[in-house]
């Protein structure tokens, strides 16, 4: 789905091979080959042993609403979205990430079960936004 709304600028060829890989619907994740840590977003030293020998790993999709907060008054490019519904996600691969949920803001609450909505993915839309999981 594109989008005239801003969208990340990579500063770095690992965040541009990140977010390449989100907009073909490949959301990951870094797992570092020295001490097999998983961690978000990808950087070139992995932040337990700092080893620079790591990979791309591709997530399930799914995890575990751990906090959230809905915006009322978002900035005006956004003002058409809102509420919008940001939360950071436990991944069921270990790291926390934020995106939005696409829900009310009466549905959402810590310790739900969301999942990505992956087919609004694309190189115009890379945000990454979850769906709630049925209780």
């Amino acid at each position: 789905m594109p989008t005239n709304k801003p969208i990340p600028t990579p500063t770095t060829e690992y965040e541009r091979q990140y977010w390449q890989r989100v907009a073909n619907g490949d959301v990951c994740i870094a797992h570092c080959q020295a001490c097999d840590h998983v961690y978000h977003p990808p950087r070139r030293y992995c932040p337990d042993c700092y080893s620079d020998e790591w990979e791309f790993k591709s997530i399930a999709g799914t995890g575990t609403v751990y906090g959230y907060t809905s915006i009322h008054r978002p900035t005006q490019r956004f003002a058409s979205d809102a509420p919008i519904v940001s939360a950071i996600i436990t991944l069921d691969e270990g790291p926390r990430l934020m995106g939005r949920v696409a829900c009310e803001s009466e549905a959402i609450a810590a310790g739900r079960r969301v999942c990505l909505d992956t087919p609004k993915l694309s190189s115009d839309n890379v945000r990454l936004t979850f769906k709630l999981l049925p209780k």
